[in-house]
Order: C-alpha cells, then structure tokens, then sequence
C-alpha cells in the first residue's frame, strides 16, 4: 500500500505547490484574513537552499524523500534565510490541500529548527486551510532550518491504499511590527601607527536602539561584535598592518529596529620607526636595562 503526494500538472514536487500565482493568491487571502494590521512581505522575499550553502528561489527546494506507507513519513527538509535588514516571522501554513479519497487516512506537521509543530489530522476533512503549521523569528542575516512532513497512521487502513494527497504548503513572511530604520555613524582617527592602540566608536540612532555593533576591517570581522550602551558600542584597536584600512561599523539590528551600516572610516596605518640606541658596543653608558627597552622585552 503506498501513497503519492501529487501537484497540479502531475510534478511531484514541492515547489509546484509553493511557486506562482497559486502562492501569491493564497498569501494574499490569508495575510489579509488573518493579520490586517501586520506588514506582510512576499515569501519570494527570502533565499532558499537545500544544503545550508547554495541559495536561491525555491526551486533549491529539494524533492519529497521516503515512501508514504502506513506508520511511515515523507519529507523534504530546507534553510530559508532573511537576506533583508529587517526581521520577521516565518510562517508555515497548510494551504488548499486536496487527496482523492475523502476517507484517506494522512496528517502534516512542520519542524523548524528541529522543533516540531503540532499534528494536524487531514481525516475526513478536519484539518482548515490557512492553518498555522509551524513558525519562527528569523532575524537579519539570520536562517531557520525547515522540514515538511506528511505522514499517515500505522492503522491507516486500506481505503488509502493507492490515494494521493497534495498539502499544497504555503510559506508567509511577517516582517516585524513597527521596526524603525537606524543609522550608524563611526568615528576614529585618520592615522595611526602600527603600535599605537586607537579607539572606534559607533553611535546608532534613534536613541533607545539596542543589539549589537560589529566593527569590521575591509569586510572582515575586528573581534566580537560590541553591545550597545546608550546606542553607543566602543572598541579600542591595534591596526598591525601598514596601509590603509576600510573600517565599518555594523549595526546587527534588534526587535523594532533595522540594522544599517556607518560610512567608511579610512584609517591610514603607518609602520613604527625603530629608534636607534644610546651607546655604542664600547661605551660604558648602554646597559641590559637600556638594551632591553629598546627591544620591547
């Protein structure tokens, strides 16, 4: 006794139920339904993958793997990451969903996170469209790992022997209520040497942002990221190469507030010259004392 997931056109494939016109309308209908005051974004907003390091549309959305039996689970497992600098809710929800038995025996779940949802019985029509599934906060930058489940009873019996069922799963993205935008300035000298430790404050408005400041150096992270005190995040530096250096400040962002970036900070970075000593390998006046605080020892 097996049963298929199927999807309009016959493709048994997950991102047929997830991708065009069908998703957009379904997104619309429930985001309006359900939350008419929260900003919704399109679930096209975020970067999908397969394996954690390619990202792309949904096609990177992976088949149904395993064998729907009774006692038995199919499932597809992906990343969705928030590429945006503002966060939201990433919601699952149970669409349209059709079999071809009305007695046909299947249920659904989501785990996010590894965290799994509730059981929801597609039975004898108990389970509602526009169901909540699963969801979770994905912040900034941030990804949540998502698997799609539909399984059926180990009594299943066999008036579902040889059915199918389409859960026709939909993704929402809810960005965060009353987020604000930020700015983050960055201050710090224009040179230093390469000796001399340098302090770099960032400043994130409006007041009241809290969170965290990651200062960078050409795009490479200086440390760990500094938390805000009074939306300001300080960090005391020793630039060792010579050269000019890009620095930035990142705001990391935090509930109700967008992250944002500072202006390029160009910290010119010059070597230490060398002093030379005092006394000669046959004078009396140098000493250990003398040699060694000219070597740094």
């Amino acid at each position: 006794m097996t049963t298929t997931i199927s999807a309009p056109g016959g493709l048994k494939r997950l991102t047929t139920a997830f991708g065009g016109a069908i998703l957009a309308l379904f997104l619309a209908a429930f985001g309006a339904l359900m939350t008419p005051a929260a900003a919704h974004a399109d679930a096209d907003t975020l970067q999908y993958s397969g394996d954690n390091s390619t990202w792309g549309d949904m096609s990177q959305i992976p088949d149904f793997q395993g064998e729907l039996i009774p006692g038995g689970e199919l499932t597809t497992t992906f990343w969705a990451k928030n590429p945006t600098s503002q966060g939201g809710t990433l919601q699952v929800y149970l669409g349209n969903w059709t079999k071809t038995a009305p007695d046909m025996q299947a249920y659904v779940r989501v785990e996010i996170n590894d965290a799994s949802g509730d059981i929801v019985d597609l039975t004898n029509n108990l389970a509602t469209p526009g169901t909540e599934l699963k969801a979770t906060h994905v912040g900034p930058g941030q990804t949540a790992k998502v698997m799609l489940v539909v399984g059926m009873p180990a009594d299943a019996g066999n008036e579902s022997q040889n059915q199918s069922v389409s859960p026709d799963f939909a993704l929402d993205f809810e960005l965060d209520a009353e987020a604000v935008a930020t700015t983050t300035t960055l201050t710090g000298p224009a040179t230093a040497t390469t000796t001399t430790s340098f302090e770099l404050t960032a400043t994130v408005a409006p007041a009241g942002a809290t969170g965290t400041v990651q200062f960078k150096d050409n795009g490479v992270n200086i440390g760990n990221a500094v938390p805000l005190t009074d939306g300001v995040a300080k960090r005391t530096q020793i630039l060792a190469a010579p050269g000019a250096h890009s620095i930035t400040a990142v705001y990391n962002g935090a509930d109700g507030f967008i992250a944002s970036t500072s202006e390029v900070l160009t910290v010119t970075v010059t070597a230490t010259p060398v002093e030379p000593g005092t006394g000669s390998a046959g004078s009396s006046s140098g000493s250990l004392g003398d040699l060694g605080s000219i070597f740094g020892s």
